[in-house]
């Protein structure tokens, strides 16, 4: 059905626009009974939804966030649960406060620009930006915002405005990881992951060079463009037959509960305590993050920057979830 306009409305009723306009906000004290109801019935058949953009632009005033999540080539992942589980602490606290939300999946600062010149935002969250365009994507954005599990490169010069940065401590999950693999016996270690520059600033990257730090032991690389199941499947191709490694450290549990079908004789942890994760066999153990906890406080810190132009940042603790998923390996003594 084609979306009924404003106007439309106005002519049916055979009243003017800002009669209609009127009912809509509850300013309709000198509006009679008869021509409110017969408005009303027409909003409610029709289905109208006011266009709130249109507004923003009238009134200079704006509810609207922008959630972005950055990937430099292809689409995101939206089964992922760490972008389920963020969206939900977003959204939360954006109905809470009275903010509405529009998600959008962006790869460089043209797909920022134009954006802002169709929308009125009032400010942006924004998720997983590389520190190679981080500068760029943050000189495009013209309103205050959260930055999620982004890093930047510390010498860069950033312009004044309101900006919060929300993420967890990377180097703590691998030292965590480390210390629990080792207490288990293992000495080879697959470490598996999305695609990453080991140069580049960013939650794999941190995550990959702590446990380069803190783990003592023989560590083998591999990682994939995305978490399906073919895609890991082909990137680990190589050790189906023979493994060099007695458990693997993936870094989400998207990945893990994959591995977790293809070798079913290795030792697996991953990181997230995604809800499935006791459900699949054997159960994953896990470092836990509060997923939800950093959408809210990126939503929370985003309200406060563009009402009151502070800036705060949040890093989140994660903890080990202990499940059937690693096996001990008996000493030789």
């Amino acid at each position: 059905m084609k979306k009924i306009t404003l106007k439309e409305i106005a002519a049916m009723a055979d009243v003017s626009v800002m009669t209609v306009s009127n009912v809509i906000r509850g300013k309709d004290a000198r509006v009679s009974l008869e021509t409110k109801n017969k408005i009303l019935a027409l909003i409610k058949a029709y289905h109208y939804v006011p266009n709130q953009n249109a507004s923003n632009l009238r009134s200079g005033k704006s509810k609207l966030i922008g959630v972005l999540f950055y990937k430099a080539s292809g689409e995101t992942d939206f089964t992922d649960p760490f972008i389920s589980s963020v969206l939900t602490g977003i959204k939360k606290v954006a109905n809470e406060k009275g903010y509405f939300t529009m998600i959008h999946s962006v790869h460089n600062k043209k797909g920022i620009e134009d954006l802002q010149q169709n929308w009125a935002f009032a400010g942006f969250v924004v998720i997983g930006v590389s520190s190679r365009e981080f500068a760029k994507i943050d000189k495009a954005l013209s309103t205050p915002v959260s930055y999620i599990d982004t890093y930047w490169q510390e010498n860069q010069v950033l312009e004044e405005k309101p900006r919060n940065f929300i993420g967890t401590d990377e180097e703590k999950i691998s030292e965590t990881v480390a210390d629990y693999l080792k207490a288990m016996g293992h000495e080879r270690v697959l470490f598996y992951s999305f695609d990453f520059d080991e140069v580049e600033p960013g939650v794999i990257e941190k995550r990959y060079h702590a446990f380069l730090k803190y783990f003592k032991g023989e560590i083998t690389l591999r990682s994939t463009p995305n978490a399906s199941y073919q895609a890991i499947l082909e990137s680990v191709a190589p050790y189906l037959m023979e493994q060099s490694f007695t458990a693997i450290y993936a870094t989400a549990d998207i990945l893990a509960a994959n591995l977790n079908q293809i070798f079913k004789d290795i030792s697996i942890i991953g990181v997230d305590n995604a809800p499935f994760d006791q459900f699949i066999s054997p159960k994953l153990t896990t470092l836990a993050i509060n997923q939800i906890e950093k959408g809210e406080i990126s939503m929370l810190n985003l309200i406060a920057s563009i009402e009151k132009g502070s800036s705060a940042d949040f890093y989140s603790d994660s903890k080990l979830i202990e499940r059937d998923s690693v096996q001990k390996i008996p000493s030789a003594d």
